[in-house]
């Protein structure tokens, strides 16, 4: 869910600045219960845009994967380091490429 904006005067609201990277958050009786969270306008504009992003991959139709993909998954599931294998054309004739 998209959140909404709803903007106010700071005459009506005091409220510190926040510096990127940080929220504020404000409590009222109990220092558990959050009331409010204040971000800056940066971050802000970041997290919607990664709740876009989230939502997008949401509505994608996935491919099937090939027999290849399944068999390189199946490979990185039970790595052996002694069996590193780094040469691309190695890499192509353990998948059979």
């Amino acid at each position: 869910m998209a959140l909404q904006h709803q903007t106010k005067q700071a005459d009506d609201v005091r409220a510190p600045a926040v510096p990127r990277g940080t929220a504020v958050i404000v409590t009222r009786y109990r220092e558990d219960v959050a009331k409010v969270a204040l971000v800056n306008p940066d971050d802000l504009a970041m997290l919607e845009e990664a709740h876009e992003l989230v939502d997008a991959l949401g509505a994608l139709e996935l491919e099937p994967l090939s027999d290849t993909a399944f068999k390189a998954l199946r490979a990185e599931d039970r790595p052996d380091p002694a069996a590193r294998v780094e040469n691309a054309k190695q890499i192509a004739a353990i998948l059979d490429l």
